[in-house]
């Protein structure tokens, strides 16, 4: 969650569905063949099965996934699956309700549960639950978790701990890494195989019983060299890296008349330049702290996580 105190985008300056429909037929015409709906929350946006219809009439998106909180998700999921959303991630990082107002002020842990039951009766594609593993917060909750992805018969993405937007009191010591989260894991369970890695930021590996999760492990092991994501904001500022300080603004040529050409035109001159490699270039800081601390976020809504998509 950001900072109690932070600056909201302009409603007048968020993208209508039918502006991002069509920057999203823009980039589908240079290649892009997923989109995932992220936020911030995204079941936020009023009538956002009605953007997920839009996004699915081009064939040439094949993937087009959304990542919520869950809170809203019982009342949403049917909606989302007969408009045409594909696949469901649900960040939940805590199984213990207390936790949960703690570390995301919410006292709806419920619901979240809920709402990952309703998913699964809505028959996604896949149905998956990403968990931020905190040391001295949920690092004890490994199994537990892994237990729930079980149960509810959904796949539990472990993800280390990232220095970006408002974790303003991140340090490298709550990190968990990938190599502690498997050795917990393995004193747990035995065994655990590693499976081929595909276009993906996780490593999926799995028990001996099947079971399978991932592994992001962003922080310690980046996957720049291989990363082939970015992030379009609700306000059509596109951001080539999750650590970027500046993005580019899309909204502008958009709204000032300028043909799908010269939009993929000004895309494909980006992409081709870029040379963000920003975990890298973390990794390699003797001292690590925070990306940014509130002053900063205060000074550019942009860097939030809510607001490009974390």
């Amino acid at each position: 969650m950001p900072e109690e105190d932070y600056v909201w985008l302009p409603r007048e300056a968020i993208l209508t569905f039918e502006e991002l429909a069509r920057l999203s037929g823009v980039f589908a015409g240079l290649g892009v063949g997923k989109v995932r709906l992220t936020g911030g929350e995204p079941l936020l946006r009023q009538d956002l099965a009605t953007l997920v219809a839009l996004l699915r009439r081009d064939a040439r998106i094949a993937d087009l996934s959304l990542t919520t909180n869950g809170i809203l998700l019982d009342r949403h999921a049917d909606a989302l699956r007969a408009a045409g959303l594909g696949r469901v991630t649900v960040s939940l990082d805590t199984r213990r309700p207390e936790r949960l107002v703690a570390f995301s002020r919410s006292r709806r842990h419920g619901d979240i549960l809920a709402g990952i039951a309703a998913a699964r009766r809505a028959g996604f594609q896949a149905v998956k639950v990403n968990t931020v593993v905190v040391r001295g917060f949920n690092d004890d909750e490994l199994v537990d978790l892994l237990e729930l992805g079980r149960t509810a018969g959904v796949e539990i993405r472990f993800i280390e701990y990232m220095d970006v937007g408002g974790a303003t009191r991140w340090s490298r010591d709550q990190v968990v890494t990938r190599r502690e989260i498997l050795d917990t894991l393995s004193r747990r369970y035995g065994t655990i195989e590693a499976l081929e890695r595909h276009a993906s930021p996780a490593e999926r590996f799995r028990l001996s019983d099947g079971t399978g999760f991932g592994i992001i492990a962003s922080v310690t092991a980046p996957f720049c060299g291989t990363c082939d994501r970015s992030r379009l904001t609700a306000d059509g500022t596109w951001f080539l890296c999750l650590y970027a300080e500046r993005g580019i603004d899309l909204r502008e040529p958009l709204r000032g008349g300028a043909t799908d050409a010269e939009l993929a035109a000004t895309i494909t001159r980006a992409w081709g330049e870029r040379t963000d490699r920003g975990a890298e270039e973390r990794l390699a800081l003797p001292e690590r702290g925070a990306l940014y601390q509130i002053e900063g976020l205060r000074a550019d809504p942009h860097r939030e996580m809510h607001t490009r998509g974390g």
